[in-house]
């Protein structure tokens, strides 16, 4: 680890600037995410960072322990956990000490995470008195040039692209590309102007103001009034609300994609491939060099909790409801709140391009569910490692469950009536009832 980390330390400055590494100092090799960051502890919000979905019926979840993510493979650490740390990194006075509490927690620390980590922790050997922010702001200027080559690389990506887009969005998609570049080079004052989030909320206009047109013209077109009312609503709060605003379970973006389906399946969306690509634009999740430039200048005790505060699990729809998914116990798992937020409403088989480690970190995450059931810790939930494989399966993830000891005619007892008629394949052993149960959630 010391040598490679010197490799970090002594990085030259004549590295390529096609260099496409991205998951360390050196070589960073990760899939960009949604860039959030938790200033406080408070605001992390255990239902998931994307506010859109009803996740009440995962509640059953929360609190459990020493589950794995079923996207990184990490350790997941609870709303409590984190809390706690919170706390205890607030009342450690210098960086080293900071380390030492840190360590028992490398377990669940995300790949970027665990570099940044790793290079606190060498540091600060030579440098007891070295704070986290001081050791940032000595790698930005390197750290500035790396992460310039990785916007560029998408760049070039989001442009090659174009070529198979109509001339017309075309020349709207290469103004903001050219815009992102004049930002990126730009960097007064040391500041990395270009804004990751608002490049993407741009593309996300101008799909959206596609979708909204195309719509319009089609129902006028085929005389199909009865879709105005949801023209109308889409259109009313795409343009007074923010494109992440949530109300009644939908954002304006929600609202039109849904337009789309329902009234023009057969659209080009010629702007979602473009927006998919431009997600794999670097974050602080994803680079390093993103990291770095970003928290250069914030609080010690900010930096320490942000090493794990996005390990902090989630409760995540395994089909997304904005696809069709359901918000019940057998289309939820817990996941890490950045792994989360990167998905999005991604299907899984999608996902699992990006990340071909999923399927055996998914067999674990089933493992640790089981250890909890014989806990006790899922009381009256103990049909949930029957129904979560068939949902598993139904995604394209298979895992084995035939060391689970608890057989579904007596894990079928607890089953709510209101789930009785949604597993035909257990029908045999769910017993017929209607009174409600009282079960703890």
């Amino acid at each position: 680890m010391i040598n490679f980390l010197n490799q970090s330390i002594i990085y030259n400055y004549n590295v390529s600037a096609n260099t496409k590494c991205r998951n360390s100092f050196v070589c960073n090799k990760s899939i960009p995410v949604s860039d959030s960051f938790t200033k406080q502890i408070s605001n992390i919000n255990f239902q998931g960072v994307d506010k859109r979905n009803d996740t009440s019926n995962g509640r059953f979840l929360k609190g459990l322990k020493n589950i794995t993510d079923p996207y990184s493979g990490i350790k997941l650490l609870t709303f409590k956990e984190m809390e706690q740390i919170s706390k205890d990194l607030s009342q450690i006075d210098n960086s080293q000490k900071k380390i030492r509490y840190l360590k028992k927690y490398e377990k669940s620390m995300l790949p970027v995470e665990r570099e940044v980590y790793n290079y606190f922790e060498y540091k600060t050997r030579k440098d007891y008195f070295a704070s986290f922010s001081k050791l940032l702001r000595q790698q930005k200027p390197i750290s500035i040039k790396k992460l310039q080559s990785e916007q560029s690389d998408v760049f070039d990506k989001i442009e090659k692209a174009t070529k198979d887009v109509s001339p017309k969005n075309r020349k709207l998609i290469m103004a903001e590309v050219n815009e992102g570049r004049r930002r990126i080079l730009k960097n007064e004052n040391d500041k990395h102007s270009f804004k990751r989030k608002m490049f993407i909320d741009n593309l996300l206009k101008l799909q959206c103001e596609g979708i909204l047109e195309a719509t319009e013209k089609d129902l006028l077109k085929n005389r199909k009034f009865y879709g105005l009312s949801d023209l109308a609503e889409a259109r009313e709060r795409f343009e007074n609300e923010q494109l992440n605003h949530a109300k009644d379970g939908k954002t304006p973006v929600d609202l039109i994609i849904d337009l789309k389906h329902k009234y023009i399946p057969y659209y080009n969306d010629e702007y979602k491939k473009i927006i998919q690509i431009a997600r794999e634009l670097p974050s602080s999740n994803t680079s390093v060099s993103a990291f770095v430039i970003k928290y250069a200048d914030r609080s010690d005790n900010e930096i320490a909790e942000r090493l794990l505060n996005q390990s902090v699990a989630s409760v995540e729809h395994i089909e997304a409801d904005s696809l069709g998914g359901d918000n019940e116990a057998d289309n939820f798992m817990l996941v890490s709140r950045a792994r989360n937020t990167e998905r999005g409403n991604l299907p899984i088989k999608a996902f699992i391009k990006m990340h071909p480690e999923i399927p055996n970190n998914t067999q674990r995450y089933v493992n640790d569910i089981i250890k909890n059931v014989y806990k006790g810790k899922l009381k009256g939930y103990e049909w949930y490692p029957y129904v979560l494989k068939d949902t598993l399966h139904n995604s394209g993830i298979d895992v084995d469950i035939s060391n689970y000891k608890i057989p579904p005619e007596e894990a079928f007892k607890t089953l709510p009536p209101r789930l009785r008629n949604r597993y035909p394949n257990y029908k045999q052993f769910i017993p017929d009832r209607t009174e409600p149960l009282n079960i703890k959630v």
